[in-house]
């Protein structure tokens, strides 16, 4: 017997004309979505449309299922609207990179009233790999998270993307200028997170790309505050520009590298919290 899912699957096809145009508002890849079609038709044992140069065409099966099947989805939708009246919400588990934690998901969750924030709870990690796999299991609705390569049951969207920025003692030679070299700021001594972290594995992949080692650094837990040793000289270092912005220390400076490197921020979520996504989207752009 087919599943729910498949269901889905098919009404989004048929309304979106494409396999193609599908798979994007479904956030699974297009192989996945022929491969759970193909068993669809096989266990309906009928073919229900054939793939054109313009798009799909619906046999005539096709076209019946569609009509039944966006009749079980409409019954079902109503069904889960009625019943959460007898139930309390359930609460919303959010993850997220400590960076995001404490320079981004604030202007959310403050963008919510008393009541729905009472219902969500937060939880922090160290790297997006941490995150991921707590959404595995089942421990998370949402995460907030850094350069996510895919995955393939756990749907990502890309939300922005930012630089990273130099923040140097405010004597230092190199705030003075407007920009920073990125080749001569890895030849200064180094203050970076130790491992496991997201920013640190960042930093490295750059920094192989450029073919170039920094050697002396100063490696400190994530709980260690790099600007406080930055603002007493101990090193130079970078931060997201998130941080970077809320940084107010007059014996820091900080400024952008010549040679930019990024990091795309992703929400990564179970596919029955898509529309809990949504939300906190336009929460986030309407606290901007």
């Amino acid at each position: 017997m087919f599943r729910f899912e498949q269901l889905t699957y098919f009404v989004t096809t048929v309304e979106k004309g494409s396999l193609n145009k599908a798979a994007k508002a479904l956030y699974i890849s297009q192989p996945a979505l022929t491969k759970q079609l193909a068993q669809l038709e096989s266990q309906l044992a009928c073919v229900l449309f054939h793939r054109r140069m313009t798009g799909i065409e619906l046999t005539e099966a096709g076209r019946y299922f569609y009509e039944r099947a966006c009749m079980i989805l409409e019954q079902v939708e109503q069904t889960v609207e009625g019943i959460k009246r007898f139930s309390r919400q359930n609460p919303l588990r959010i993850g997220a990179l400590p960076s995001i934690a404490n320079y981004y998901l604030p202007d959310i969750i403050a963008a919510y009233t008393e009541d729905e924030q009472s219902r969500v709870s937060i939880t922090v990690r160290d790297t997006t790999s941490e995150l991921v796999a707590l959404l595995e299991q089942g421990s998370l609705d949402l995460a907030f998270a850094q350069d996510f390569a895919g995955h393939a049951e756990l749907p990502g969207r890309e939300l922005f993307q930012e630089p990273y920025l130099a923040v140097l003692p405010a004597h230092h030679p190199m705030a003075e200028q407007e920009t920073v070299d990125f080749l001569a700021f890895c030849r200064e001594k180094l203050l970076i997170h130790r491992d496991p972290c997201d920013i640190r594995s960042n930093f490295r992949r750059y920094c192989n790309k450029l073919g170039i080692q920094p050697e002396n650094v100063l490696e400190l837990d994530f709980n260690d505050s790099l600007l406080t040793y930055a603002a007493k000289g101990q090193g130079l270092t970078f931060v997201p520009q998130m941080m970077a912005e809320g940084i107010r220390d007059p014996h820091l400076t900080v400024r952008p590298f010549e040679q930019p490197f990024t990091r795309t921020i992703d929400v990564i979520f179970q596919r029955d919290a898509a529309g809990e996504v949504e939300q906190l989207c336009l929460k986030k752009e309407s606290a901007s």
